[in-house]
């Protein structure tokens, strides 16, 4: 398939962009690793599985300015010492992606745009929406 490089696709007869189609999938599927959202972007641009295992559209995760710890977050566990550049540093073995209050915000708009019911923030998993 030759490369598209108008980002945006079509879901439920709107163009979307590729961040809101994570946002929407992060928002459906609380918890799962970053891997399993990039897979579901592939396919949906795409058609196709992706042969990188996930790896393509990778940067929407890495991307502090724009997109993470601002739109969603990871909230598991860093129980695995790596070495890097600055030293050893602990990491967790698998990403378990959450929204933020912003981007739950955000894919909950898209959702009403695209004729979707909403969806509420004590239902979307997130782990400071859980009341004791």
């Amino acid at each position: 398939m030759p490369y598209n490089p108008n980002p945006n696709r079509i879901l439920h007869n709107h163009k979307i962009k590729c961040i809101d189609f994570l946002l929407l999938s992060i928002l459906e599927n609380p918890g799962q690793s970053q891997r399993f959202h990039t897979r579901r972007l592939h396919l949906w641009q795409h058609g196709t599985e992706d042969h990188h295992s996930g790896g393509t559209n990778i940067a929407y995760f890495n991307n502090r300015k724009y997109y993470r710890d601002i739109l969603f977050t990871d909230v598991s566990r860093k129980t695995v010492e790596y070495d890097s550049y600055f030293g050893t540093q602990m990491k967790s073995r698998n990403s378990q992606m959450h929204l933020t209050p912003v981007g739950f915000d955000r894919a909950n708009k898209l959702r009403i745009k695209l004729n979707l019911p909403k969806i509420s923030w004590d239902s979307a998993g997130h782990p400071q929406s859980l009341t004791f």
